[in-house]
């Protein structure tokens, strides 16, 4: 039996479409999340986000992947393999846009270098791959393109955020990709010297060597947010952080909104042994910048910074009281102002009495 072509288009198209972690989207969590990275991210306005639900037209969506890049949940899945080579002795990731040069044998073509991810980056570099080469299209034709090297802003970023731990960062060059049959595999990873690799007519920008991405492969089932998979940091070392939550301690009321909802325990409340409140705790490690913090809290209090440290903000310290009209013990932080009198309740109601909190 004949099949047609646009059968088969239609088949590889399904084989494309980003798999949905429901679970793990922000908009499951929190019926007032106001995360919009996919949605924002596609270049054919495929996600469809109103308020009862975010669904994808797949009649609409190519494959891309901008949306699985732009998802720092890891809510969103797209099976994306580099190819692997030695290139000198040292673990090389190679990538090539399907707009580029043909990639190497077929490996390491992905949809769109900017859908490459932060995620698979650190899963790579954790195995020993600190070199990447790449080769595109040109972009500024291409109409997945939204004005911004992605590709080369995530390499930046995660070379920043290496660099504050002390480690080695990723080195990248940039070029055609090189002619398949100059390329030679072996049963796991091909061995090519840097010599014949540039000796063989290979335009990887040679005058630029493999320069840095600074300020200027395993794969797992189910990855995890890229921001939690980034090498521990040290006691005492000040590192930078791809979220960081801050707290306005003169604004916040000492509600626990953030602590009770944040995915990841970001925000934790730590108590003394008979269960009363001793301090806000900001572990910025775990924090994937999911905002969710930040959407429930209704004094405006908690913003999620980029980029940042964490130092002055790792501990709150919070004082214990006993509520004047309800006589509910609450908590809040210390902010150098008067001492708070009422809870939050009371001070909202005006301390009615006939309002009381009910736990």
């Amino acid at each position: 039996m004949s099949l047609s072509l646009g059968w088969l288009q239609q088949l590889k198209r399904a084989w494309t479409i980003p798999e949905v972690i429901a679970e793990r989207c922000v908009h499951s969590r929190c019926e007032v999340a106001s995360c919009t990275r996919c949605v924002q991210a596609c270049p054919h306005e495929a996600w469809l986000l109103d308020d009862t639900s975010l669904k994808i037209d797949t009649a609409r969506c190519d494959g891309c992947g901008l949306c699985v890049a732009a998802c720092t949940e890891a809510a969103l899945g797209q099976t994306l393999l580099p190819a692997l080579w030695l290139l000198e002795g040292r673990k090389t990731l190679l990538f090539a846009c399907e707009f580029s040069e043909e990639g190497i044998n077929g490996d390491g073509v992905v949809p769109c270098l900017h859908a490459v991810t932060s995620s698979l980056l650190l899963e790579h570099y954790r195995a020993g791959y600190q070199q990447v080469l790449s080769s595109r299209g040109k972009c500024e034709t291409c109409p997945r393109y939204g004005g911004r090297d992605l590709f080369r802003e995530r390499l930046t970023q995660l070379n920043k955020l290496l660099a504050s731990r002390g480690v080695a960062t990723m080195r990248h060059a940039e070029g055609k990709s090189p002619p398949a049959p100059l390329l030679q595999r072996g049963e796991q990873e091909s061995v090519l010297t840097r010599r014949r690799f540039f000796q063989q007519a290979v335009t990887f920008m040679v005058e630029k060597g493999m320069e840095r991405v600074e300020a200027s492969s395993p794969k797992t089932a189910v990855p995890l947010p890229w921001a939690i998979q980034l090498p521990a940091v040290t006691v005492g070392q000040q590192a930078l952080f791809p979220f960081v939550p801050k707290l306005d301690v003169a604004s916040c009321n000492g509600c626990d909104a953030c602590v009770q909802l944040c995915p990841h325990q970001a925000l934790q409340l730590e108590k003394h042994e008979d269960g009363r409140a001793l301090a806000y705790r900001i572990q910025a490690e775990r924090c994937t910048g999911c905002g969710i913090c930040a959407d429930v809290c209704e004094r405006d209090a908690v913003k999620v910074r980029q980029m940042e440290d964490c130092v002055g903000s790792g501990e709150i310290l919070l004082v214990q009281a006993t509520c004047k009209a309800c006589g509910s013990r609450f908590h809040y932080p210390v902010d150098g102002n008067a001492l708070r009198q009422y809870c939050r309740i009371c001070s909202h109601t005006n301390h009615y009495r006939q309002l009381f909190q009910v736990y």
